[in-house]
């Protein structure tokens, strides 16, 4: 009965809401989607789904995550080699974006609001940190000025991090519309587009608020036949992070929260939403 209500929910909640441009994308490649706790987990993903082909990345986040990595070479080694898990041992979810350029990502676009001029030293930190990447384009704008971002040929990876609806008073009835314009903009895109979304626990007020925000990415999701049945890694994958971030929970004598191992707390609705997606 509670599926049935989640179901009802969804179609009467989205009906009408698919434009006619999003009305086109019937028959074309759908978009791979990927669902995690940590941001660290879209880099290996996006490796194993470029291959050799280049890509534009595009980051909703309230963080830039352009901290240099010193095992850049190690990862990139690991990378080309095919051998993935072990390059995954060497990111880190503030410095995941920088093993992954000039290659197989040559441009980067940041978005930290919807609107309004980006904070002055976030603004200059980020582009302080990729001075050096070698990228073709590097920009950081609102969403509202996301059709500024180039429309590329080659592949495009949307990362979203789902604690951009926590910072800047923005919370999860800012969902909607924030997932509107990104999909406006990819179904612009004339190659392969991937999304990537990611909860980030220890960035967030609580396990609850998780929950809030899954549940309203999924209501939006539902619907969406532009996308494939997501690959979840929530629960399943567990980090040792080294932000700074993570060392102020350690100096208070507890390690980060993160989802992993969680899915049995997991809310009964959330898990009937995560059915109708995966199972559609």
């Amino acid at each position: 009965m509670r599926l049935l209500f989640c179901f009802i929910f969804a179609i009467c909640f989205f009906s009408g809401k698919l434009s006619a441009e999003e009305s086109l994308y019937a028959g074309q490649k759908k978009i791979p989607l990927l669902i995690s706790d940590h941001h660290a987990d879209h880099a290996v993903w996006i490796a194993r789904q470029t291959g050799k082909q280049s890509a534009a990345l595009l980051v909703v986040d309230a963080h830039a995550d352009t901290a240099i990595n010193n095992d850049r070479e190690t990862v990139r080694a690991f990378i080309n080699a095919g051998n993935y898990k072990n390059a995954d041992t060497f990111i880190k979810n503030h410095n995941w974006i920088h093993p992954l350029t000039p290659a197989p990502l040559h441009s980067l676009a940041w978005i930290n609001k919807i609107s309004g001029v980006p904070d002055a030293a976030r603004l200059a930190g980020f582009l302080k940190s990729t001075a050096a990447w070698n990228l073709k384009n590097i920009k950081c704008v609102n969403l509202d000025e996301i059709d500024s971002i180039p429309v590329g040929d080659g592949a495009l990876f949307v990362s979203i991090d789902l604690d951009f609806f926590y910072y800047e008073n923005y919370t999860p009835r800012d969902i909607p519309y924030v997932f509107d314009r990104l999909l406006d903009y990819s179904l612009k895109w004339k190659g392969d587009v991937f999304w990537a979304l990611c909860t980030s626990l220890a960035w967030l007020p609580g396990v609850e608020y998780a929950w809030q925000l899954l549940e309203q990415s999924l209501m939006w999701l539902i619907p969406r036949e532009e996308f494939t049945r997501p690959e979840v890694t929530l629960f399943t994958t567990n980090r040792y992070d080294t932000s700074r971030r993570a060392e102020s929970f350690r100096m208070t004598g507890t390690e980060p929260p993160s989802l992993y191992l969680k899915e049995a707390a997991m809310p009964d609705a959330l898990r009937d939403l995560f059915s109708l997606l995966e199972n559609r």
